[in-house]
């Protein structure tokens, strides 16, 4: 055996265990720590450009390596005062997971082993915590992307009585596909993926509460019919990334049903917002989606990567996907995973997902996304009653969105645009909290989204203390410049 391939048990244990207190490590860092550390331009290059080694190292020596490179400059989303993307933490029982997932390293296509029966009981865990039919398929995904494509490509299947498999869509009327214009890109990518075009998705414009416009959905549909259009489907979103918006599902279900068009909802980041009963009753209709996207890797608090695709008829989800001749399928035994989706060999994504309902359970989760709504309406809150702040967006979930606005630049438009885009990366380089910014209405917004299980009250005001402070430095540097300008030649 090649040296370094395998390791004895007493050595593995002892460099699993102390991987473990690495990971302890830094947990326990998170609360006081910096959000995150700008990667220095030297190590920057030496990870990039790290030569491809050709002897294996100590595992003692590795994890040093490991600490002072790379623990030492993480993303940042493990820490209470990460408000950037939709990037939750991960609950400590999934981490473990994924160390137990790697040990066993099954290929979960199907088969009987207990790796099927565990993704078998999370998805109808998934369909149970979403109110959706039991009846439907589902598969856990790498993420949001790929379950919004695969829902989409069984609408592709169904909408060509099956002919897009063997035929394509050369010979098929270009299907039209009807989002709000602030769906997630994803949406777009799969449709140009599907080979259905991006000339053909049809935005059509939102609500003052940045929810899909259902009037304007449905004149766009009945113009596209009497121009001789092929409408297919509506792609709604639950929790939209840049406000959290949900759209009308119940409204849209009854337009699909009624003009027969395939209801699609991208649900990735607000689906398990369900479970919150603020906001429970936003989720009306849901239960009459032909195909759901979520993603528990951004709101369920398991790690990096595990998506959740379902698709309310079964039979077709299989039938768009399933290389297995029907005179061939055993439909005595469980399908494969496999069948229903686009990948062949896959990951034990399930025990982390398993692991993590297993020591939260469904109370826990409801108890912790109840919890973080509840602290994005109380930045919210702060926010409205602040002098030198302005609130320009707040969806129902745990999204706010706002700006620095100081007394001296009220009413100019510009000068705010540029404060607020100049202080973000200060505040980001700073470490004491990471925003990320976003355009709403052509004006640039400070985007805090509350997806962990360990922000406090507290974090959110040094937040808000920690724009002051950059916005403040960017000011004083103006003021500089221009005093520079303005002294002796």
């Amino acid at each position: 055996m090649s040296p370094g391939v395998d390791l004895s048990p007493e050595v593995f244990r002892a460099f699993a265990l102390r991987a473990v207190d690495l990971v302890a490590e830094h947990l326990a860092a998170q609360r006081d720590g910096p959000v995150r550390r700008p990667v220095p331009e030297a190590l920057r290059q030496a990870l990039v450009n790290e030569p491809l080694p050709l002897r294996g190292r100590p595992p003692e020596e590795l994890l040093e390596r490991l600490r002072e490179a790379v623990l030492a400059y993480p993303m940042g989303n493990s820490s209470p005062r990460f408000f950037g993307w939709v990037n939750s933490t991960a609950a400590p029982a999934a981490i473990v997971a994924e160390l137990l997932a790697a040990s066993l390293n099954p290929s979960v296509a199907g088969g009987d082993h207990a790796a099927t029966y565990v993704e078998a009981a999370v998805l109808r865990w998934m369909k149970e915590l979403l109110e959706l039919p039991p009846s439907g398929g589902a598969i856990l995904t790498s993420g949001g992307s790929v379950a919004n494509l695969i829902g989409l490509a069984v609408m592709r299947h169904v909408a060509t009585g099956g002919q897009v498999r063997a035929k394509g869509l050369a010979a098929e009327a270009p299907l039209l596909v009807y989002a709000s214009g602030a769906e997630h890109s994803c949406v777009q990518k799969a449709i140009e993926l599907l080979g259905i075009g991006s000339e053909n998705l049809r935005r059509v414009g939102v609500d003052a509460e940045r929810r899909m416009d259902v009037r304007a959905l449905e004149r766009a549909i009945a113009a596209d019919r009497a121009a001789g259009g092929r409408p297919a489907c509506i792609v709604a979103s639950a929790g939209t990334i840049d406000v959290g918006a949900i759209d009308p599902l119940a409204r849209l279900a009854e337009i699909a049903r009624a003009e027969r068009l395939w209801f699609h909802v991208d649900a990735a980041y607000g689906g398990p917002a369900i479970l919150a009963p603020e906001t429970r009753h936003l989720f009306d209709g849901l239960d009459g989606a032909d195909s759901v996207a979520v993603d528990p890797h951004k709101w369920m608090y398991v790690p990096i990567e595990c998506g959740f695709a379902y698709v309310r008829d079964a039979g077709a989800m299989r039938d768009a996907f399933s290389l297995v001749p029907p005179y061939l399928r055993d439909e005595t035994a469980d399908p494969w995973f496999s069948e229903f989706g686009i990948q062949q060999t896959r990951g034990f994504r399930a025990l982390k997902l398993w692991m993590a309902f297993q020591t939260i359970g469904l109370e826990g989760y409801r108890a912790a996304i109840a919890r973080d709504v509840a602290l994005a309406k109380k930045l919210v809150e702060t926010i409205r009653a602040a002098a030198d702040l302005e609130l320009l967006a707040a969806g129902p979930l745990s999204i706010a969105c706002f700006r620095y606005r100081p007394a001296n630049l009220r009413g100019d438009e510009r000068a705010l645009d540029q404060l607020n885009r100049a202080l973000l990366p200060i505040l980001q380089a700073e470490g004491e909290a990471f925003l990320t910014g976003t355009e709403l209405d052509g004006r640039f917004a400070l985007r805090a989204c509350i997806v962990n299980f360990r922000t406090t009250e507290e974090d959110l005001d040094r937040l808000l203390e920690a724009v002051r402070r950059a916005g403040k430095r960017v000011l004083a540097s103006c003021s500089a410049a221009r005093s520079g300008r303005e002294g002796p030649a």
